[in-house]
């Protein structure tokens, strides 16, 4: 009877042995493959160093803690929201509502509630796997320091109005250059701010501001366009005066070109026939002078008194 015993004993010990020598063996197997998938890099570490950067696909490796595998996801795009009202799971039992706007200080010392949106990728698997721990918690204090200090150096009337623009791309540049400087081997896609409004107890006071502003510009802008109007009218009369002052100098112009010819023929026949030019020039004269009056010619030559009416 206890030999009997004795045997089953042994056979449980073998049967539990086997158990443990196969699922050791099942580990092996499968800790020693992987799959990447597109869009991702694996970095395999022999015994801590990186040794490999393995593609897309499927692959075997020693097991761990000989190897050990990161699969890095390259292509898809995160998102960090700053300022948005996020619901929170407090002791996995309760959902409470926490308000995360962030309040910053402009640089006339106003107060402005900000909602921004950031959208970032890794570029550098290696980089961000051993530099950038707590990825989420370190990049939301970074955007918040970058967005504080953009706007601490922006009036709030700028920032409420005509600003938002300016103050995303200076929040994605600067915050950036901190990734850069710790060397994350994060990119920054894009910033948008979504929303930036003063504080509920001072909203009507900004509203009124701003509506002030507008009507502002729309009478800077009708104003403009009464002064364009006029602008143009000015210059239409000053293209005519121009014109005109243009034709009366073509005119002129063409005249005294006409006299100069005129002049020129009545000199080459003056030299040709001095006393002909000289009486026909003296007619010529008496006529434009004394348009009304008859023009007789007299020749007393041979004791005759002989005369010629020009008009005739």
């Amino acid at each position: 009877m206890i030999r009997i015993n004795q045997i089953f004993k042994l056979l449980n010990y073998t049967r539990i042995l086997s158990t443990l020598i196969i699922i050791i063996i099942a580990f092996i197997i499968f800790s020693s493959i992987y799959t990447v998938k597109d869009g991702e890099v694996g970095i395999l570490r022999t015994f801590g160093k990186v040794t490999e950067y393995t593609k897309p696909g499927l692959h075997l490796k020693f097991p761990y803690p000989i190897q050990e595998i990161d699969v890095i996801n390259i292509t898809r795009t995160y998102i960090i929201e700053l300022g948005q009202l996020e619901k929170e799971n407090i002791n996995n039992t309760k959902n409470n509502t926490k308000n995360h706007e962030s309040q910053s200080i402009t640089k006339d010392n106003g107060i402005v509630l900000t909602n921004l949106i950031v959208e970032w990728k890794i570029i550098d698997p290696y980089a961000f796997l051993f530099n950038a721990k707590n990825t989420e918690y370190i990049l939301r204090n970074i955007i918040n320091s970058c967005l504080k200090s953009v706007i601490g150096k922006n009036t709030i009337d700028f920032i409420l109005t005509d600003g938002k623009m300016h103050i995303a791309n200076s929040v994605k540049e600067k915050i950036q250059k901190e990734l850069d400087n710790y060397n994350f081997g994060i990119e920054i896609i894009d910033v948008k701010l979504l929303d930036a409004r003063p504080p509920e107890e001072i909203k009507d006071a900004f509203e009124a501001v701003a509506d002030a502003i507008v009507k502002k510009d729309e009478l800077i802008n009708k104003a403009e366009e009464y002064r364009m109007k006029k602008i143009l009218a000015v210059e239409g009369e000053a293209n005519k005066i121009i014109k005109e002052a243009e034709a009366y100098s073509e005119e002129r112009i063409n005249k005294a070109k006409s006299e100069t010819e005129t002049f020129n023929s009545l000199y080459k026949e003056y030299r040709m026939n001095k006393e002909v030019t000289k009486t026909r020039m003296l007619i010529e004269t008496l006529e434009e002078i004394l348009p009304s009056a008859n023009i007789y010619i007299l020749d007393t030559k041979e004791n005759t008194l002989n005369y010629l009416p020009i008009q005739n």
